[in-house]
């Protein structure tokens, strides 16, 4: 016997969806509309997912397509606009012109078979994602990717096998600056994870990490088309051999990335002008150990990088106590300076005038910059001067 078919208008506050014997989305009521936050015009391009958890959108794909029988009354999880799913009786009526009719009404955790306390720790999870400051997203993969292929092949069917954003928090629509009112979970993920090669190397590096990777580096888009360098912590859901689920969190580390090349090039700047300085320069750690030193002070002193890199101080200074002496020179606003007997490679001794400045941070250090001490006239010469 046909039944008959249940009429838009049924059930004003039950939510009523309709989808074809293709198993695609084609109609859903004006209640469910409203609760599930779906604008007017988009349900033909909607997956189901969009609506049902993914196990639930398979299993009513299945019954509309005649691949699987439906019972009576089953159990549905729903999409709620606040990124949590919630439990439904959904009862499953078939129509001739319009495949399914599928009437949803809200259904107690009890009568699910599901312990409150279950049921709280997915709700304190769905908050605490929600209301994380760090973005945080999923991607479902509708059609779940073969991890038996090869590596390249696994790549490209990440980016083109049918996906869907999913529970992405409101900080990733602030990261990616979408629209306000615009909910980032309708987006297509090709929209900002675009498949350029970088991203691609970051799949592969996703895929021999064993779907397991952090800190991986990506370019993605903005809404607005704008490029952002982005850092990703990747995990993963893998079922039966074939990957159902990626999810993670995302930070825009351009800004970093900028001062680092700011710092970077301050730093070339400097060695270059280290590196003319006729003087030398050391840089000594709060022991005495020589942490750096300019080209001056090879020719100087005649001695190698490795015999002053790494050394005591002391061991090419005759001068006793000669850390004490650069450590009292720097706490001495007003000279600063101290003379030091440096031993050359050949042995011989010569003295020079050293200026001590410390360098504060978490560990102490002091840059030395050295100029040999004029020696005085013999007292003839000086005589004859006069």
């Amino acid at each position: 016997m046909k039944r008959p078919s249940v009429p838009l208008t049924a059930f004003g506050t039950l939510m009523i969806d309709w989808i074809d014997r293709q198993g695609r989305l084609s109609q859903v009521s004006e209640f469910e509309a409203r609760e599930l936050g779906i604008p007017k015009g988009d349900v033909g391009n909607l997956p189901l997912e969009r609506i049902y958890s993914s196990t639930s959108a398979q299993a009513l794909r299945s019954i509309a397509r005649g691949e699987q029988a439906a019972d009576e009354a089953i159990p549905v999880w729903v999409n709620s606009p606040s990124y949590s799913e919630v439990p439904m009786l959904a009862t499953v009526i078939r129509e001739a012109d319009r495949g399914i009719a599928v009437v949803k009404q809200a259904l107690s955790p009890a009568v699910l078979g599901i312990g409150p306390e279950l049921v709280e720790r997915v709700e304190i999870l769905s908050q605490m994602i929600g209301a994380a400051t760090e973005a945080c997203w999923c991607i479902e993969f509708l059609e779940p990717v073969d991890t038996s292929l090869a590596e390249e092949e696994i790549v490209d069917r990440i980016f083109t096998n049918q996906s869907r954003w999913r529970a992405c928090n409101e900080a990733m629509g602030r990261l990616y600056r979408v629209p306000e009112g615009l909910d980032f979970n309708t987006q297509p993920v090709s929209r900002y994870f675009p498949d350029t090669e970088v991203n691609r190397q970051m799949v592969r590096d996703l895929v021999r990490a064993n779907y397991r990777l952090d800190h991986a580096v990506a370019v993605d888009r903005r809404h607005d088309g704008s490029e952002m360098l982005v850092e990703n912590d990747f995990r993963a859901a893998v079922k039966d051999g074939f990957l159902v689920r990626l999810w993670g969190t995302t930070r825009d580390i351009g800004p970093h990335r900028r001062r680092e090349q700011q710092l970077s090039d301050r730093l070339d700047s400097m060695l270059d002008i280290l590196s003319a300085t006729p003087d030398p320069i050391l840089v000594i750690s709060e022991e005495g150990i020589v942490l750096a030193a300019n080209p001056a002070t090879e020719s100087s002193w005649g001695r190698a990088a490795e015999q002053i890199l790494g050394r005591p101080l002391q061991d090419f200074v005759e001068t006793r106590n000669a850390l004490g002496k650069v450590r009292q020179a720097a706490a001495d606003a007003e000279d600063g300076e101290c003379d030091l007997a440096v031993v050359s490679s050949d042995q011989s001794r010569e003295t020079w005038r050293f200026r001590s400045a410390g360098i504060e941070g978490e560990i102490r250090r002091y840059v030395l910059t050295a100029r040999r001490k004029s020696r005085r006239r013999p007292r003839s010469l000086v005589e004859e001067a006069v």
